[in-house]
């Protein structure tokens, strides 16, 4: 039986969904089964086949994976606040230090920042 232009795109745009569900969402087999509603065996299948069709597309559809996923973003946005907190502190740190050395200066008249260089 010969299938139509139509059936023909839907299933090369199954298959493309499919390995990118794979490549890039990380899902398992189990898991894009139960989200296109086939069996395991059949997208397992249409992954290779892809891969074998699309060599090309499917190099570049999985080094895109290794990229930043929205997880490892999440992960860097919650970094660079944990890092300006930090650099918060150290500036108040700092702060702190010129003022109890300005301090020291202005009651006992000792320059700290000469002091401690002999």
């Amino acid at each position: 039986m010969k299938k139509s232009l139509e059936e023909t795109l839907k299933e090369v745009e199954l298959s493309k969904e499919i390995y990118r569900l794979y490549a890039l969402e990380h899902l398992t087999m189990i898991e894009i089964s139960e989200n296109v509603g086939i069996a395991p065996s059949s997208v397992h299948r249409k992954i290779r086949t892809f891969e074998a069709e699309n060599s090309e597309l499917a190099e570049k559809m999985s080094k895109k994976g290794k990229e930043i996923i929205p997880e490892d973003y999440k992960q860097l946005l919650q970094e660079i606040a944990e890092l300006k907190k930090q650099v918060k502190s150290e500036r108040l740190r700092a702060d702190f230090y010129e003022e109890m050395v300005a301090f020291g200066k202005e009651v006992y008249g000792i320059d700290l920042k000469k002091a401690g260089t002999k």
